[in-house]
């Protein structure tokens, strides 16, 4: 679960389209809230009207039923009370006799005249304990043996005068028995003990027995649809009268009079259900309708509710993808783009068809990104045409310096020697000045380096006669080595003329060419008088002054004429190969001087910089 929240998180961090889809369907939440309280609240209403409306109902259909049994009470009491019956049954045989045949008669002839006067009774019956024998409204005088064995007979005995309400259930009574309507399943008796108040072992029983298909007739008003059921049944929840006999009543589970029923019903919809208890009789009239009915209304209501609230996530989901296009899009563009061009892609062009304010921004950007790239081209341009134009001044300013000396040493050889030695010089000299011509090339190898020096330590040995002496020593590894040309010239020309130049005899320069921790190491050593302390602080605390970054400080010194040569070399190193390339210099005085050149292997500066930036600003 929580790797589920950190990518949950982690999206809406990052996806402007999921935050703003989160924050229309919050704006949902309150709407869909209230709509399912109103569809909750409404339903409740309902079920509570129609539970009011439905009682009401039953409540007067109870009324009449109830009515109905106090009538048939009142007959009772009034007949099981009367003194003629009570007379013309008191004869105790328990076989019949003339005198009995003529009472039994009387009897019947007011049960009879009963019946008739309240017609919607089925009969009267009185069952004479002695001969067992039913006195019928309707069948006259039948012999039924086995009666005072019934539970209900033992049972209304011992009730102390109360009645008895006898509701058959089916094969409750055997086949004999049901001939009586009385023992039939669908008819209700209502039974008293005649002269409840006089205690006697054997009691006569008034019967009155009324059909389940009247009381049915108070139940059917009720029923409006074909698919809802109405029960009456007694205060022992027996079944006495139903519009769908055959089917079991549901059980009440509950102890209000109201309820739904949403999973036991017949036909496996919701049912509703409602009751209403007499306070009178003890009765229930209990009514079960599917609550399909009841709630077709507000189902309908419901499903609108239901569309309603979809269309509102959908167009949520709309609306924000539109927001994302019309503004979070536009960003997510422009940052691309500047991403682009941070990484030196200056190229970039964004699409800016719109021609609101990102349609704008986006011109913009794009306008920006152009000049940008104008803009460096141009100072790449300038910079590198800058340093070539500089390099090519310095180069320039090398070869008429030693141009001049080499005259005065022309000069010189004239007036003390012969011809041959200044036809010598002047041939060096010229092959010298061939090479450093090189047809526009601006590097030699060492090899090459070191032979095109030769042509210029030959002419100095002539000059000096015997007092120079050099040693070249190249490491096999540094011989395709690339320098850059006239680079060692003048270090070796100012261990000449510095170093050497005072000293009588035995002057010596060595050249040393090694590759060493990955560079090329140019070592220029003499055993000329060196340089002060005080001197040599002054000189390298100037050449650390050169920095491939400070122009102002080439341009200013680059018309010096102190340390013209090593500022020159240096110069020439830092443009040319850049931060790695160094020149370091040792010297101890009256001992010697030291020039160590320190060259990175593999092309130089400019050549590397500017495929670089030409990459850059594509």
């Amino acid at each position: 679960m929580p790797a589920i929240l950190r990518k949950i998180t982690s999206a809406y961090k990052r996806s402007v389209q999921i935050r703003l889809t989160s924050y229309f369907l919050i704006i949902l939440v309150p709407l869909v809230a209230v709509s399912i309280f109103a569809s909750l609240r409404s339903e409740q209403i309902l079920e509570r009207k129609v539970n009011e409306q439905t009682r009401i109902a039953l409540s007067s259909a109870m009324e009449a039923i109830d009515m109905t049994m106090n009538n048939i009470e009142n007959m009772s009491m009034a007949l099981a009370t009367d003194t003629n019956l009570n007379e013309l049954l008191s004869r105790e045989n328990s076989h019949l006799t003339a005198d009995m045949t003529m009472d039994f008669n009387k009897v019947l002839n007011q049960l009879s005249n009963m019946n008739s006067v309240n017609n919607y009774l089925t009969q009267f019956s009185i069952f004479h304990a002695y001969s067992e024998t039913v006195l019928s409204s309707r069948y006259g005088g039948r012999r039924m043996d086995g009666l005072r064995n019934q539970p209900w007979y033992d049972e209304l005995l011992n009730s102390g005068g109360k009645r008895l309400l006898l509701i058959p259930r089916a094969d409750e009574f055997d086949s004999y028995q049901q001939l009586d309507q009385t023992f039939q399943p669908g008819y209700v008796t209502l039974m008293l003990a005649m002269d409840p108040f006089k205690p006697d072992v054997r009691k006569h029983v008034l019967m009155i027995t009324l059909s389940s298909s009247h009381l049915q007739k108070h139940l059917d008003t009720l029923v409006h649809a074909n698919n809802a059921s109405v029960y009456l049944m007694n205060s022992d929840n027996r079944l006495i009268a139903g519009t769908n006999p055959d089917v079991t009543p549901p059980q009440w589970t509950t102890g209000s009079d109201y309820t739904v029923n949403r999973q036991s019903g017949q036909s496996g919809d919701p049912e509703m259900l409602v009751r209403y208890r007499s306070a009178v009789s003890g009765w229930t009239i209990m009514m079960v309708k599917p609550a399909s009915a009841m709630y077709a209304e507000i189902n309908q209501l419901r499903t609108f509710m239901y569309v309603i609230i979809s269309m509102s996530f959908l167009l949520s989901l709309v609306i924000s993808w539109v927001v994302y296009q019309g503004i979070a899009s536009p960003l997510r563009t422009l940052a691309y783009g500047m991403k682009q061009v941070r990484i030196g892609q200056l190229n970039t062009n964004l699409p800016h068809r719109r021609e609101d304010e990102f349609g704008y921004l986006m011109q913009s950007f794009n306008e920006m990104a152009l000049e940008q790239k104008h803009l460096i081209k141009n100072n790449y341009e300038q910079q590198l045409l800058r340093l070539n134009a500089e390099l090519r001044v310095m180069q320039s300013q090398i070869n008429p310096h030693f141009l001049y000396n080499t005259l005065d040493s022309i000069y010189s050889m004239a007036e003390n020697y012969e011809a041959e030695e200044i036809t010598e010089m002047v041939l060096n000299l010229s092959k010298f000045f061939r090479l450093s011509l090189s047809k526009g090339q601006d590097e030699f190898t060492v090899a090459e380096t070191i032979e095109h020096l030769q042509y210029y330590l030959t002419v100095q040995r002539i000059r000096f006669i015997d007092k120079l002496s050099v040693s070249v020593q190249i490491d096999e590894a540094s011989k395709s080595c690339l320098v850059l040309k006239l680079l060692l010239q003048p270090i070796v020309e100012n261990a000449i003329l510095h170093g050497l130049e005072q000293k009588k005899k035995d002057g010596h320069v060595k050249i040393d060419c090694r590759v060493e921790q990955g560079k090329l190491r140019l070592e220029v050593s003499d055993n000329g008088k060196g340089i002060s302390l005080e001197r040599l602080g002054y000189i390298r605390d100037e050449l650390s002054r050169l920095s491939l970054h400070a122009d102002k400080v080439w341009e200013h010194e680059i018309r010096r004429h102190d340390l013209y040569g090593l500022w020159n070399v240096k110069a020439r190193l830092k443009l040319y190969y850049g931060d790695p390339a160094e020149l370091t210099i040792d010297s101890i005085e009256n001992e010697g001087t030291t020039v160590v050149l320190w060259i990175p292997i593999g092309g130089a500066y400019e050549s590397r910089d500017r495929g670089r930036r030409a990459s850059a600003a594509e």
